[in-house]
């Protein structure tokens, strides 16, 4: 038998792969950078994730994973739909306004002209993990019988498009980096009108009324 993976260099690479693809991109990151910042040599790397596509998959999906385990973890606990849903809406503007997710969102819209498989592993890593997140907490609202829905991942996109609405554009496009910080001074509001719209779609007569505290 091999020697057990030392899942502390692991989580070492990762950590330095993260700084680097979501401060400088992916074009611009290096396996020896990387290598470098987390303290190993570039055939450790190498021997663990293979190629810089993984690494970066691998990245983008443990950093998501936070927002999801959030996700998850209320879903579980007390509370109403409503507000499991405005505590999920609060933890996607927080987890999308962040410096590092700016700065990362417009090197890659740069560079997926030039890789268009960049932009397909970020989708598959990130954003399509986190749809299929919000898409179970439907489904087990709907079990419940709070909801009344026959397309939950219909839904979840009513309800995620709502919450980002203009200020999503505005995040990327229309504000300095040190200016997209949280707290979004819009973001209570708007996340709390658009649940309400959504249980308007979407609740049954007491997720209707349902107010959180």
């Amino acid at each position: 038998m091999g020697r057990p993976v030392d899942t502390t260099k692991s989580a070492m690479i990762l950590d330095a792969a993260r700084h680097e693809f979501f401060n400088i991109g992916f074009a611009q990151s290096s396996i020896e950078s990387i290598a470098a910042r987390a303290g190993v040599s570039k055939v450790t790397v190498y021997n663990r994730f293979k190629t810089k596509e993984n690494l970066f998959t691998e990245a983008v999906g443990n950093e998501c994973a936070v927002m999801r385990q959030a996700l998850s973890a209320e879903a579980t606990s007390g509370g109403n739909i409503r507000e499991r849903l405005v505590h999920f809406g609060m933890e996607m503007v927080a987890f999308l306004w962040r410096d590092e997710m700016v700065r990362f969102e417009r090197h890659l819209a740069v560079e997926v002209e030039h890789n268009p498989e960049i932009g397909l592993l970020f989708l598959e890593a990130g954003p399509r993990r986190l749809h299929q997140a919000l898409s179970h907490l439907l489904d087990q609202a709907v079990l419940a019988g709070e909801l009344q829905i026959d397309d939950t991942e219909q839904a979840a996109e009513h309800l995620s498009g709502m919450i980002k609405g203009m200020a999503d554009l505005e995040r990327r496009f229309g504000a300095n980096i040190s200016q997209a910080k949280i707290p979004d001074p819009k973001a209570k509001k708007r996340v709390n009108s658009a649940v309400d719209l959504f249980l308007k779609s979407y609740g049954n007569e007491n997720t209707k009324l349902a107010k959180s505290s």
